[in-house]
Parts: C-alpha cells; sequence; structure tokens
C-alpha cells in the first residue's frame, strides 16, 4: 500500500457538521423498512429503482427512515473522488483490498446521515440483481486530525486518545474482512476536517 494513497483517504473534502462527542448508544430496534415513510420510499420500491441485473454490484444503501441514498463507484486510479451528488454515496474501491467494503460521502451531503447511527442500527445493501443484504452497526469510531488540512496528519483515537499515523489508523478501520465501513468527515467550529467518522457494520444474524 503506497503511504500517498493512505493519505489520500483520510483527506478527502470536508464540510462543517455538528460533531457530539459523547452522543448516547442505546440498542435500537429494526424497524419495517417495507413501510413508506415521509420522506423515504419504502425498501423494495428503492430496490426496484436502482435495478440494473448486475449480482454482486452494491447499488445502494437503505436505512429506515434515515437514508436512502445510491452507491457510485470511483474512477479508476482516482482514490480521493466523493461525489457532490445528493443522496449518494462513493464505494471506496481500496477497501476491497482488505476485503473489507467501504462507503464515502460529505458530511453535508449523504454524510451527514453516518452521525444518526447508533450501535445496533439494522440498514441494508442493495445489489443490482434486486437482492438486499441486511446489516448491523457494530463499532463507531472517531479520530481527530492534528493537521486538518494535511495529507501527512496523524490521529488521535477519541476513544482511548491513543496517537496513531495515518497508515495506522487506514489499517484499524479497514482491515476488517467481511465488514462494511462508512466514512464522513467531523468537523468542529470552523474546521471543516477537524476529524473524522467511521461506521463500522457486519451482517446481522439474530
Amino acid at each position: 500500500m503506497q503511504p500517498k494513497a493512505l493519505r489520500a483517504l483520510l483527506a478527502f473534502p470536508c464540510i462543517v457538521i455538528l460533531f457530539i462527542a459523547s452522543s448516547p448508544f442505546g440498542r435500537t430496534q429494526a424497524l419495517d423498512p417495507h413501510v413508506e415513510d415521509k420522506n423515504l420510499p419504502a425498501l423494495d420500491k428503492f430496490v426496484n429503482e436502482l435495478r440494473n441485473g448486475q449480482s454482486g454490484e452494491v447499488r445502494g444503501i437503505y436505512i429506515p427512515e434515515i437514508m436512502a441514498a445510491s452507491v457510485i463507484h470511483q474512477p479508476e486510479g482516482n482514490n480521493q473522488f466523493v461525489s457532490f451528488n445528493k443522496n449518494t454515496l462513493t464505494q471506496f474501491d481500496m477497501a476491497s483490498q482488505f476485503g473489507s467494503a467501504g462507503f464515502l460521502a460529505h458530511n453535508y451531503l449523504a454524510g451527514q446521515s453516518f452521525s444518526l447511527l447508533e450501535i445496533n442500527q439494522i440498514f441494508y445493501l442493495i445489489y443490482g440483481d434486486g437482492q438486499t443484504s441486511m446489516l448491523t452497526v457494530t463499532e463507531i469510531l472517531r479520530y481527530q486530525a492534528l493537521e486538518p488540512a494535511s495529507t501527512f496528519s496523524e490521529f488521535i483515537d477519541l476513544q482511548n486518545n491513543h496517537h496513531m499515523t495515518t497508515a495506522e489508523t487506514f489499517l484499524e478501520v479497514y482491515d476488517r474482512p467481511g465488514q462494511i465501513i462508512l466514512q464522513t468527515c467531523i468537523a468542529l467550529g470552523d474546521v471543516s476536517s477537524w476529524g473524522r467518522l467511521f461506521v463500522i457494520a457486519e451482517p446481522f444474524s439474530d
């Protein structure tokens, strides 16, 4: 893994969102995804909108009562690309090298919803053939960037105040075979790239 590519991951552009360092994480009940609410389509309707016949291709992510977002891929060779389209996530192709799947979003667009997720929250991956995969949030990671404007920044794990390099942070987050990672930025005050938020999920099991 080249250091340049590692730095690119943790430095994509950010816009200010509210950062709450001590959000309570309680158990969340699964919601009925087939009931359409006032803001989001029902899951089955959203699946049909994204269907393109391609099995194994992630086309969207659906979080009941929170988000219904389509998924696009990064242009080949551009690991810094993050979509500026509303309700769109960008699949981070480099994560697949570690057997995980990463999805990026600016925090003034779809990434704004990531801060609403809680431990045990249920959400769905939608595939091009119409299949869905149920996931549950297992961990939420927050890091402060010591040099927010620098692509060489090191990080502080806000859970334990552990000092980490860019490479260490990348591996901590993405070296998780079979897991799903949602990434956006954290801002504090007028510092738009103050930190990073990662929501970790794995296949749901009773």
